[in-house]
C-alpha cells in the first residue's frame, strides 16, 4: 500500500512540475508581450497629439496672417485685435517649444536625425516670423510705412514656413506609422513564439506524458485482465480435466459400440478386438475366430489380396475398399484401414479399422445412374436439335427454290417467249415489245437482288448489323403492305464478329417475317438501343398475337409449329445472347433480342 501511494505521489508530482513549467513559460511570454505592446501603444497616443499640435501650428500661422492683414485694412485697429494677435503668437511659440522638447526626447535613430534636420529649418522660419511680428506690433502705431513693409515681409515669408511645417508633419506621421508597424511585427513575432512554444510543449511534454499515462493505464488494465484470465484458465483447466475424463470414457464406449476395430499380429491373428467385431464373429459362427481375414466377409481372392497388400507395404498405412458378404450381418461394402504399430525388438502389430460404407456406395451408384440418364437425355436432345436444324435448312432451301421458280423462273420464261416473238418487220410494235423486254429484265434483276439480299446482304459484311437491318426494313417497306419503322438509338459504328452480326441479323429478320406472315401486322417498330454492356433490339407489332405457353420448347417438325422461335433462341444462345418474347392473343407481339457487348 505504501509502495502504491509513493508511486502515485511521485507520478503526479512529476506531472505537476511539468505542467507548471509549461504554463509558466506561456504566462511569462504573454505578460512580457503585453507590457511591451501596451507601452508602445501609449507612445502612439502621444504621437497622435504631436501630429495634432504640428497641424495646429499651420492654423495659428494663418490666424496670425489674417490678424496682421486686418491691421493693414482701412478698419480701425482695436485693443481686441492686438490681444488676439498676442494670444496667437504666445500659443504659436508655446506649441513650437512643445514640438522641440518632444523631438529632443525621442530615441536616437536615423528617422530622428531626419526629423531634426527638418525641424531646424522650421525653427529658422518660425523665429524669423516671430521677429517680424514683433516689429509689426512696434511700428503699427508709430510708422505706417515701416509697418506695411514688415507686413509684406510676413506674408511673403509665411508660405515657406507652411511648406516646411507640412514636410515636418508628414515625416513625423511616417515615423509614427513606422513605430506602429514595428509593434505589429513584434506582436506577430510574439504570436509565432507563443505558437511554437505551444507546439513544442505539446510534442515534447503533453504528448509524451499522455502516451506514458495511456501506456501505464493500458498495462494496468492488461495486467488485471491477465490475472482474471489466469484465474479463469485455472478454473477452466480443472473443469476440462474432469470433462475430458468423462469424454474419454464416453468415446471409448462409442468406439466399442460403433467402430469395427481389432489389433492383430503379422499373421492376422486377433490379439484384441472391439465389441462390433466380436458381434460379427458371434453372428457368423465362424470356426476360425482368431483369424481376422476369415471374419470380414471377404472371399478367398479378397483375403489373399489383403494379405498381399499388407506384406508388400510393411510399415505403411493401408486403405482399401472391399465388397463383402455376410450371412447374418447387413453390410455390403467395407472401407478397411490398417495402421502398423512398431513394438519393442522390431515386432510389428497392426490396428485394423473397418467402416460400413454400404449406404455411400448405394448413393454413388444412384448418382452414376442419374448421370448416365442425364447424358442419354442430353444426347437425345442434341440429336433432336440436329434433326431440326437439318430440317430447317431443307425448308430454307425449298423456300429459296420456290421463290426462284415462282418469280425469277416465270419471268425468265416470259422473257424467252417475248424474245422469240420479236419480228423486225413489225415496225412500231417492235419498239413496244423492246420496252416490255426492258421492264421484264428490270423485274428479273430486282428479283435476283431480293433473293441474294435474303441470303446474305452485302451491307452486313461491309457496314455491320445496324446498317443491314436498316436496309432490310427499307426494302420490306417497298415490297410489303406493312408499315415498318426503324428507330436507331445507337450512335456508334458498332462492329462485331461475322458470326455474331449474322445471327443478330437473322433473328431480327425472322421476327419481322413472322410479324408479316403469321401475325398479319400492319405496323412494325424495330428499335435499337445500347448501353456500355448490352445491345438491345426490340421488334414490336400490332398483329393478332398468340399464347407463348402453347408453343413447344423443342418442336419435332415444322407441322407442329414453333420452329422459327426455336431457332431464334438457338442462334442467340450460340453467341451467348438471349431472346425474350411477350405476346397475348389480339394484343400484338414484342420480341427483345439482347446481346452482351464483350469488353
Amino acid at each position: 500500500m505504501n509502495t502504491k501511494e509513493s508511486l502515485d505521489a511521485k507520478t503526479f508530482s512529476t506531472l505537476s512540475k511539468v505542467y507548471m513549467i509549461a504554463l509558466g513559460f506561456i504566462a511569462f511570454l504573454v505578460i512580457i508581450t503585453q507590457i511591451f505592446i501596451q507601452g508602445a501603444l501609449s507612445n502612439n497616443d502621444f504621437d497622435a497629439q504631436i501630429i495634432n499640435i504640428a497641424g495646429k501650428q499651420r492654423m495659428l500661422s494663418q490666424k496670425i496672417s489674417k490678424t496682421i492683414l486686418l491691421w493693414n485694412s482701412p478698419l480701425q485697429i482695436t485693443r481686441d485685435n492686438n490681444k488676439e494677435l498676442n494670444n496667437a503668437l504666445n500659443e504659436w511659440n508655446n506649441a513650437h517649444s512643445f514640438l522641440k522638447n518632444n523631438l529632443e526626447s525621442l530615441p536616437k535613430s536615423s528617422r530622428k536625425t531626419n526629423l531634426e534636420k527638418i525641424f531646424f529649418e522650421v525653427n529658422l522660419e518660425i523665429n524669423e516670423l516671430l521677429l517680424i511680428s514683433k516689429k509689426i506690433q512696434n511700428s503699427i502705431h508709430t510708422n505706417q510705412a515701416e509697418s506695411n513693409k514688415w507686413i509684406t515681409a510676413f506674408i511673403k515669408k509665411e508660405p515657406a514656413f507652411l511648406t516646411k511645417m507640412n514636410e515636418y508633419v508628414y515625416t513625423y506621421e511616417a515615423y509614427a506609422s513606422w513605430k506602429i508597424n514595428s509593434i505589429k511585427r513584434i506582436e506577430y513575432i510574439a504570436f509565432c513564439l507563443l505558437l511554437l512554444l505551444l507546439l513544442a510543449e505539446f510534442f515534447l511534454l503533453f504528448r509524451p506524458v499522455t502516451s506514458k499515462i495511456r501506456s501505464t493505464i493500458s498495462e494496468l488494465i492488461l495486467s488485471k485482465d491477465n490475472a482474471v484470465k489466469m484465474a479463469d484458465k485455472a478454473n477452466t483447466a480443472v473443469k476440462q480435466k474432469n470433462e475430458t475424463l468423462e469424454e474419454l470414457q464416453i468415446l471409448q464406449k462409442a468406439i466399442n459400440q460403433n467402430l469395427f476395430f481389432a489389433r492383430i499380429d503379422q499373421d492376422g491373428t486377433i490379439i484384441s478386438s472391439g465389441k462390433r467385431i466380436k458381434e460379427i464373429i458371434n453372428k457368423e459362427k465362424n470356426n476360425l475366430k482368431h483369424i481376422i481375414y476369415e471374419n470380414l466377409g471377404l472371399n478367398i481372392m479378397q483375403q489373399q489380396e489383403l494379405k498381399g497388400l499388407i506384406n508388400s507395404r510393411k510399415g505403411t498405412i493401408l486403405n482399401h475398399e472391399f465388397q463383402v458378404s455376410f450371412k447374418h450381418t447387413p453390410i455390403d461394402w467395407m472401407d478397411i484401414s490398417i495402421f502398423p504399430i512398431i513394438k519393442n525388438k522390431g515386432v510389428v502389430e497392426y490396428l485394423i479399422v473397418c467402416l460400413d460404407i454400404s449406404k455411400r456406395k448405394k448413393a454413388q451408384e444412384k448418382i452414376d445412374s442419374l448421370r448416365e440418364d442425364k447424358l442419354k437425355t442430353e444426347s437425345a436432345i442434341q440429336k433432336s436439335k440436329a434433326s431440326l436444324i437439318v430440317e430447317a435448312q431443307e425448308e430454307e432451301r425449298k423456300r429459296i427454290a420456290k421463290d426462284i421458280h415462282d418469280s425469277i423462273g416465270q419471268m425468265l420464261t416470259a422473257l424467252k417467249f417475248n424474245i422469240e416473238s420479236l419480228d423486225p418487220s413489225t415496225g412500231n410494235k417492235l419498239v413496244d415489245k423492246i420496252d416490255v423486254l426492258k421492264e421484264q429484265t428490270k423485274n428479273i434483276i430486282l428479283g435476283v437482288r431480293m433473293a441474294t439480299f435474303n441470303l446474305t446482304p452485302p451491307e452486313l459484311l461491309d457496314y455491320g448489323v445496324i446498317t443491314a437491318i436498316q436496309k432490310m426494313t427499307n426494302q420490306l417497306n417497298k415490297f410489303t403492305k406493312t408499315e415498318i419503322i426503324f428507330e436507331n438509338n445507337v450512335h456508334d459504328n458498332l462492329r462485331f464478329e461475322t458470326l455474331v452480326e449474322t445471327n443478330l441479323y437473322r433473328v431480327t429478320q425472322e421476327s419481322i417475317n413472322n410479324a408479316i406472315k403469321y401475325a398479319e401486322a400492319t405496323y412494325i417498330l424495330v428499335s435499337m438501343k445500347k448501353t456500355d454492356q448490352l445491345l438491345s433490339i426490340s421488334i414490336t407489332d400490332n398483329g393478332k398475337g398468340f399464347d407463348p405457353s402453347k408453343t413447344p420448347k423443342t418442336p419435332k417438325d415444322s407441322s407442329e409449329g414453333g420452329m422459327g422461335l426455336f431457332f431464334m433462341k438457338e442462334r442467340m444462345e450460340y453467341i451467348n445472347g438471349r431472346v425474350f418474347l411477350n405476346s397475348t392473343p389480339s394484343n400484338g407481339t414484342r420480341v427483345v433480342i439482347n446481346y452482351p457487348i464483350p469488353e
